[in-house]
């Protein structure tokens, strides 16, 4: 596994936007949180960028909850107990280098394969419901086999080139600088850039999908859930209004959006 950049002043902006792409914080439960994941069947998955904690509710079809950066599976906990009484089975899980999970490095591919393993050794999954950053690790996933009957896309980046673009203005980069940190992202993720941008992954957008963004959004700009409802024939776009980037994760309307077009397309009798 590659290791951040190092250059010859560690306090550089080059070398600051290349940590801030791999390596995220990790947060800790709150006491909600801990109260619903003691609830779970707790297990540990082993993987090879570092074991993963995986929690699971209930029985049914299962849908699996995907967290975003600097974030944990738990995060998603208000979705769990209206999944639960919809008939599902719920997993969340904390990606590698997030929350209780190992490894020290992360990226959405690091991501999208973690979330494609996870899937395979669970068996079906009938649908996923995705924050930000899981958002874009689902979509990876979809492009490279990972089969559901919908799926949730709640404030997500939808290519990975523009939000390079946007960090590197983030940082100040100079040109040199962009070009040097674009090589980076593409030795840490082991492909080009591109192959995690819409037109390489938009043959896996084959199920129905409700995609959920704030325009107000500071964090991911509501233009990339745009531009994905665009290159997803089978997607509905709902604009929000005052959740942000976070707050979408507890709002009772998002939740029972999320929930109904899961309990659709299972009564419907649509199959993985």
């Amino acid at each position: 596994m590659s290791s951040p950049h190092v250059s010859a002043a560690p306090s550089s902006a080059l070398d600051s936007a290349c940590r801030a792409f791999s390596v995220p914080q990790r947060i800790q439960p709150s006491s909600l949180e801990r109260s619903v994941l003691a609830q779970a069947q707790h297990s540990t998955f082993p993987y090879v960028d570092g074991d993963i904690s995986v929690w699971s509710f209930g029985l049914g079809p299962r849908v699996l909850l995907v967290h975003g950066w600097d974030s944990r599976g738990s995060h998603l906990a208000a979705f769990v107990e209206p999944l639960l009484r919809a008939g599902f089975a719920v997993t969340l899980f904390d990606l590698p280098a997030h929350g209780d999970s190992g490894g020290n490095l992360s990226s959405p591919v690091h991501a999208g394969r973690a979330l494609a393993a996870l899937a395979e050794h669970l068996g079906a999954i009938h649908g996923v419901i995705a924050h930000s950053l899981g958002s874009a690790a689902s979509l990876w996933a979809f492009a490279h086999g990972l089969k559901v009957s919908a799926s949730v896309h709640l404030s997500g980046p939808s290519s990975l080139s523009p939000m390079l673009q946007l960090q590197a203005l983030g940082h100040g980069l100079t040109l040199e600088e962009q070009g040097e940190f674009s090589r980076w992202v593409e030795q840490h993720i082991g492909i080009p850039p591109a192959e995690m941008d819409l037109p390489a992954l938009k043959h896996g957008l084959q199920h129905p999908a409700l995609i959920m963004h704030d325009p107000s959004d500071r964090v991911v700009p509501f233009a990339a859930s745009a531009d994905l409802h665009r290159h997803w024939t089978g997607s509905e776009l709902i604009e929000l209004d005052g959740l942000g980037h976070r707050r979408i994760l507890t709002d009772p309307q998002v939740i029972a959006r999320s929930c109904a077009l899961l309990s659709g397309t299972h009564k419907a009798g649509i199959q993985p």
